[in-house]
């Protein structure tokens, strides 16, 4: 089942995300912006994106926005920043299959933002990731628990689903989530702690919305 976030509980949740990107409730510095923005161009440049990404860093968080999907990262550990650029393949070209990855209160978040809704729709995509969490976990279990999902301006609720895992021994709560806009498609892939699931979910569900081009209502 699925819960959908009340405008005031994704507001608060989307206010809290925003605040853990920024580490800090004061208003960032001149220094703090300075050293955030120049962390986004590394990422920009270790991954050699420049030509598909473009640093949009306002506050304390780096961030990077790809181009042509406006599909924005934030960046919050730097042992996990990453930019990923795949290679291109059948029809889609180089830039038209993207990847951003990070880590926030020890939940992994990846986004991706790939042109395939020109010829796959959402639940395709859903399902295509839910073969290959599948195939990586054979124990993998579908999660029995409701799943809280959100949306922002006029784009539809975003497909979810979940499952329960296990990695190093410890149990956790994996979820892939995806959206459409126009010939764009974009996909989250959480893995957080499931001993209480409701953070990883809401987590995962508030930045993946956060990310997605175009302003919430």
């Amino acid at each position: 089942m699925f819960k959908r976030l009340s405008a005031v509980t994704f507001a608060l949740a989307v206010f809290v995300a925003g605040s853990c990107f920024a580490q800090d409730a004061a208003p960032a510095s001149a220094a703090e912006i300075a050293a955030a923005s120049a962390r986004a161009d590394r990422l920009i440049a270790t991954a050699d994106a420049s030509r598909y990404f473009e640093n949009v860093t306002t506050d304390a968080s780096p961030r990077a926005r790809h181009k042509a999907s406006g599909l924005t990262c934030s960046f919050t550990d730097e042992r996990y920043d990453r930019i990923s650029i795949i290679p291109a393949q059948g029809e889609l070209v180089e830039g038209e299959d993207v990847g951003c990855h990070t880590r926030l209160l020890d939940v992994d978040i990846s986004l991706y933002a790939t042109r395939y809704a020109r010829r796959y729709n959402a639940r395709f995509i859903l399902e295509d990731a839910m073969r290959a969490i599948a195939n990586r976990w054979p124990d993998a279990r579908p999660h029995e628990g409701d799943l809280i999902t959100a949306t922002k301006g006029d784009m539809p609720l975003p497909l979810i689903a979940g499952f329960d895992i296990e990695m190093e021994g410890q149990p956790k709560l994996t979820l892939v989530l995806v959206s459409h806009s126009d010939e764009w498609s974009f996909k989250g892939r959480v893995t957080g702690p499931s001993d209480d699931e409701t953070p990883t979910n809401m987590l995962g569900t508030v930045i993946f919305i956060m990310a997605l081009p175009g302003d919430p209502d």
